[in-house]
């Protein structure tokens, strides 16, 4: 077994668009928004679209296919209305997920807005069994680290394992995003960083709980609490980091998502991909690929202002 390369895609234009940018990138799974991450917008779909986006993905074969939450989610907030709106997305999310056949919905926790991450642990596992209580058995609802910018929960594997076992519910998993890991404090591009940070993640949440990667390089060092990606192997993980990462037995079999600017600076794109592949060992993409990535391309716009953590409150 080896991981699976996928990408972040756009939805636009429909939920079966993503299929095509997918195969056009060589991405082996598939991330979407369902909706625009900005908006408490829901998606309304008829059986025969359902019907519809089950056939596309039997026909392709990419059934590693993820929803990202909307941005403004934060189960954190001391507003009520806030986490009402949150907690309500994420159902619908998780509710369309069901129905799809979608693997699950990853999103970032929100932020405790300086009420301290023991004080919010109650109202978080609340929240997070409210989201699951309308879900099918076979949809995951999956924490992403985050950077560990301001008031940010989750960017500890100790704060994620203390939301699992508030919650204790075999449908929630974990996300691991490379950037964030980095930057919030886990040296994971050395090899005796990445297995002490495996290790510790092991013992805090359980690494049956890893059901997704979101392979991102770095702009941002060590320890910054800064969440900016950059494209692979330019930045600070690197080819070697990220060679590392994506050889280690234990992340084997998992789909490792970009979420990078690509070098049109329209996100994850094929010389990403093809990048990525020939770090984990894995047989080049067919036909031509662009060069890989070259040194001083610029973030995208689009991912910019998409960071973990910036709910309204």
């Amino acid at each position: 077994m080896a991981i699976r390369v996928g990408a972040h895609v756009s939805a636009a234009g429909g939920l079966l668009t993503a299929f095509d940018r997918a195969i056009e990138i060589g991405a082996e799974a598939i991330q979407v928004h369902p909706t625009a991450p900005q908006t408490w917008r829901r998606l309304a779909l008829d059986d025969a679209a359902v019907a519809a986006f089950r056939d596309r993905m039997a026909a392709t074969g990419l059934d590693l296919f993820f929803f990202h939450a909307v941005y403004l989610v934060n189960l954190g907030t001391p507003r009520p209305e806030l986490l009402a709106q949150s907690i309500g997305s994420l159902r619908h999310y998780l509710e369309l997920a069901t129905r799809l056949g979608v693997r699950g919905v990853i999103f970032h926790p929100g932020s405790h807005r300086g009420q301290g991450f023991d004080t919010v642990l109650p109202q978080l596992a609340a929240a997070m069994g409210d989201v699951l209580a309308g879900a099918g058995p076979d949809v995951r609802l999956l924490i992403e680290n985050s950077a560990g910018a301001g008031d940010n929960i989750g960017s500890t594997f100790v704060q994620i394992g203390r939301m699992i076992e508030a919650v204790r519910d075999p449908r929630l998993g974990v996300c691991l995003d490379t950037a964030h890991t980095l930057t919030a404090g886990y040296d994971i591009g050395t090899g005796a960083g990445l297995t002490a940070a495996l290790d510790e993640l092991q013992d805090a949440v359980g690494l049956e709980r890893l059901l997704a990667i979101h392979a991102n390089d770095s702009k941002a060092p060590l320890g910054s609490n800064v969440d900016r990606h950059e494209n692979i192997g330019l930045g600070h993980l690197g080819d070697d980091g990220l060679r590392r990462i994506c050889r280690e037995p234990r992340l084997d079999g998992l789909p490792f998502l970009l979420e990078v600017p690509g070098l049109e600076r329209q996100g994850p794109d094929r010389a990403n991909v093809a990048r990525l592949r020939e770090l984990a060992g894995l047989t080049p993409l067919p036909g031509p690929t662009p060069p890989a990535p070259a040194p001083g391309a610029a973030p995208s716009p689009r991912r910019e202002p998409t960071r973990a953590g910036r709910p309204g409150g």
